[in-house]
């Protein structure tokens, strides 16, 4: 369930950040102007941009969403995987149903792996 909006998670994020939007936007690699906008709720950050903010700020992407989820979560993106590359680009394209179905089927895994102490 939705609690805020990525406005408000990014809000969050960058109010919580030392840096000025300058400073935060030449790390993110994207313009002030884009930090402006997504700040007042004008755009949004593209996918590739989200994965990138909640990595660089350690966040769980559904957070950052505005899901009612844990803010430092796990993410699918720090499991080591034989192909990584292929991986990331397959999670970076996937449409959030997508993305929150595997999710689910990894916690889902991982449940079961407890269950059976392998974990």
């Amino acid at each position: 369930m939705k609690v805020a909006t990525s406005t408000q998670r990014l809000n969050e994020l960058f109010d919580s950040d030392p840096r000025n939007d300058s400073s935060i936007a030449r790390a993110l690699g994207v313009s002030r102007q884009s930090i402006c906008s997504w700040r007042s709720g004008v755009r949004s950050p593209k996918k590739p941009i989200l994965i990138k903010i909640a990595e660089s700020y350690n966040v769980n992407i559904d957070w950052l969403m505005g899901f009612d989820v844990e803010r430092n979560g796990r993410d699918v993106r720090s499991i080591v995987i034989p192909d990584s590359d292929v991986f990331k680009k397959l999670v970076m394209n996937m449409d959030r149903e997508d993305y929150r179905t595997m999710m689910e089927i990894f916690e889902r895994t991982e449940l079961k792996m407890k269950e059976k102490g392998l974990l």
